[in-house]
């Protein structure tokens, strides 16, 4: 199958989550056979690459302050690019998210062209509510994607659920196929010195946890609440939160750990290279994913074939990972105290926690490998170029 994927975001350009899902799949439909192009941003990047079997085209639209605006120059190179590449030469045209539906909703009409939209969180779910005219806009395109595609796929049932009650999406037209990672890539070998040297060179000491936070610096990934826990958790264990993403809440939580004068026990690194993803993850003690709105998680699937236990709020995709006290530990979302509760419920019990270490890392191995949820997706490509014949 030849397949045409529109993303705005591809390694090593990073923005977020999107951009790591896009690479996964891209390459797992890659390894089953398949052809893959990917369209994408690049402006000092290569025009074009080969990355691993997956052809990547990047464009370089013009630049503009508002993003809705920019996302519309995006979306007129991205067309542009494929009308020169050919757009016959494609069997279906898989978007995701908001920011490129005008390329496959375009491609429908006017090329009959089998249009798959993957929807990976809403604006309503991501800001709390529509707050201004810039949300209300990308709410009303997130709606557009779900009724101009054939077939829409979600990273969860949760956020299926949502996406059929607020946009009236009809229930068989959702298909849910979870997220994935390549686990082997995150199952590394340290030995205890280089683990012990890794964490005194970030500034944990050796007689201190190591709690970690993996995301961006955002409202829906719910940081916040992780360090209004520190005071409590700082309680029963001599403890350092090492805290791994960039955003914009980034100068409002140095502020709040002043506030709370556990500045001295926080460390804010920005963001990392996966290469250092990975050895936090090794190195850590606990992984606290304490997101407010959380459509998948895929840094707790990361942590889970790390051997790090996971603690998340019982939200979202995560409840869907997460078996509460089998492979990790829910905890209530903007709830300190009760992720202080979680965070304690691993520290204190050795025989605990290689309980649930030992059953997430199966889990991830049997139930979220790139190259089965690959399989999953072509299925969906196929009721796709049905539709469209």
């Amino acid at each position: 199958m030849r397949i045409a994927m529109i993303a705005w975001e591809y390694p090593p350009r990073i923005v977020g989550g999107l951009a790591i899902h896009c690479k996964g799949l891209a390459e797992g439909l890659v390894r089953n056979g398949h052809r893959v192009d990917v369209i994408t941003v690049g402006y000092d990047l290569p025009e074009y690459e080969n990355i691993n079997g997956v052809n990547v085209y990047r464009v370089k639209p013009i630049t503009h302050p508002n993003f809705l605006t920019w996302t519309l120059f995006m979306a007129e190179e991205m067309e542009k690019k494929l009308g020169i590449l050919g757009i016959d030469n494609y069997d279906v045209i898989h978007c995701h998210d908001w920011m490129t539906h005008f390329v496959g909703a375009n491609l429908k009409h006017a090329c009959k062209m089998p249009y798959v939209q993957s929807i990976h969180s809403t604006e309503i779910g991501r800001c709390g509510g529509l707050y201004s005219d810039d949300s209300r806009a990308i709410h009303t395109m997130e709606y557009l994607s779900t009724y101009e595609s054939c077939q829409v796929i979600t990273v969860s049932y949760s956020l299926k659920e949502e996406i059929c009650s607020i946009f009236k999406t009809p229930e068989d037209k959702v298909k849910v196929i979870y997220n994935g990672i390549n686990p082997w890539e995150f199952d590394i070998n340290m030995s205890w010195e280089e683990i012990l040297n890794f964490r005194r060179s970030i500034g944990v000491h050796d007689d201190e946890k190591m709690i970690l936070f993996v995301g961006r610096l955002t409202y829906q990934k719910g940081v916040e609440y992780l360090i209004r826990a520190m005071p409590k958790i700082l309680e029963k264990h001599n403890a350092k939160l090492v805290i791994a993403g960039s955003g914009d809440m980034r100068n409002y939580l140095e502020d709040l750990c002043y506030q709370l004068n556990i500045r001295h026990k926080v460390i804010f690194l920005g963001f990392v290279s996966k290469e250092m993803l990975k050895k936090l993850y090794k190195s850590a003690d606990i992984v606290v994913i304490p997101s407010v709105y959380e459509p998948f998680g895929i840094v707790a699937l990361e942590a889970m074939a790390s051997g790090t236990p996971v603690v998340v709020s019982s939200v979202g995709g995560l409840r869907e990972i997460i078996t509460h006290e089998y492979n990790g530990v829910w905890v209530y979302p903007k709830n300190p105290d009760s992720i202080a509760w979680g965070v304690d419920r691993v520290l204190s019990d050795p025989n605990f926690r290689d309980y649930i270490v030992n059953n997430a890392k199966k889990d991830v191995y049997e139930k979220y490998s790139w190259d089965n949820i690959a399989k999953e997706t072509v299925n969906v490509y196929k009721i796709a170029i049905e539709m469209m014949r």
